[in-house]
Protein backbone atom coordinates (compact mmCIF):
# COMPACT_ATOMS: atom_id res chain seq x y z
CA UNK A 1 0.00 0.00 0.00
CA UNK A 2 1.61 3.23 -1.04
CA UNK A 3 2.11 6.07 1.88
CA UNK A 4 -0.54 8.30 3.01
CA UNK A 5 0.47 11.92 4.31
CA UNK A 6 -1.50 13.79 6.42
CA UNK A 7 -1.83 16.94 8.74
CA UNK A 8 -5.08 16.28 10.32
CA UNK A 9 -5.53 16.00 14.09
CA UNK A 10 -7.88 13.21 14.46
CA UNK A 11 -6.14 10.65 11.71
CA UNK A 12 -2.88 11.47 13.48
CA UNK A 13 -4.20 10.51 17.07
CA UNK A 14 -6.27 7.60 16.01
CA UNK A 15 -3.41 6.49 13.95
CA UNK A 16 -1.04 6.70 17.26
CA UNK A 17 -3.74 5.07 19.47
CA UNK A 18 -3.88 2.07 17.11
CA UNK A 19 0.29 1.96 17.08
CA UNK A 20 0.50 2.72 20.51
CA UNK A 21 2.31 5.49 19.69
CA UNK A 22 2.92 9.30 21.55
CA UNK A 23 3.43 12.52 20.73
CA UNK A 24 7.25 13.78 21.34
CA UNK A 25 9.30 16.89 20.84
CA UNK A 26 13.46 15.91 19.68
CA UNK A 27 15.25 18.76 19.82
CA UNK A 28 12.23 20.85 19.27
CA UNK A 29 10.91 18.59 16.02
CA UNK A 30 7.63 16.34 16.75
CA UNK A 31 8.20 12.19 16.81
CA UNK A 32 6.49 9.54 17.40
CA UNK A 33 7.71 7.50 20.09
CA UNK A 34 6.85 4.02 20.87
CA UNK A 35 5.38 2.53 24.53
CA UNK A 36 9.37 2.03 25.71
CA UNK A 37 10.12 5.64 24.95
CA UNK A 38 10.02 8.28 26.79
CA UNK A 39 12.40 10.79 25.85
CA UNK A 40 10.81 14.26 24.87
CA UNK A 41 7.01 13.17 25.31
CA UNK A 42 4.79 16.08 25.18
CA UNK A 43 1.11 16.34 24.45
CA UNK A 44 -0.88 16.53 21.29
CA UNK A 45 -0.77 20.47 21.32
CA UNK A 46 2.08 20.83 21.74
CA UNK A 47 3.35 18.29 18.77
CA UNK A 48 0.53 19.72 16.53
CA UNK A 49 2.23 23.11 17.47
CA UNK A 50 5.52 21.94 15.86
CA UNK A 51 4.37 20.11 13.29
CA UNK A 52 2.80 23.48 12.11
CA UNK A 53 4.77 25.82 12.53
CA UNK A 54 7.59 23.47 10.92
CA UNK A 55 5.15 22.41 7.96
CA UNK A 56 5.73 19.23 8.53
CA UNK A 57 3.13 15.87 8.15
CA UNK A 58 2.73 12.57 9.39
CA UNK A 59 3.47 9.65 6.77
CA UNK A 60 2.33 6.47 7.42
CA UNK A 61 3.15 3.57 5.22
CA UNK A 62 0.16 1.09 4.75
CA UNK A 63 -1.22 -0.56 7.86
CA UNK A 64 2.21 -2.21 9.44
CA UNK A 65 5.19 0.33 7.82
CA UNK A 66 6.36 2.62 9.09
CA UNK A 67 5.60 6.29 10.12
CA UNK A 68 7.68 9.73 9.35
CA UNK A 69 7.60 12.87 9.95
CA UNK A 70 7.98 14.21 6.31
CA UNK A 71 8.30 17.96 5.35
CA UNK A 72 5.11 18.99 3.12
CA UNK A 73 6.26 22.50 2.53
Amino acid sequence: MPSTVTRDRGEIIHLAGRRRLSPALRGGAPAMVGPGDVAGRCGWEQFFAALERARLAVAIEGDEGPVRIVVVG
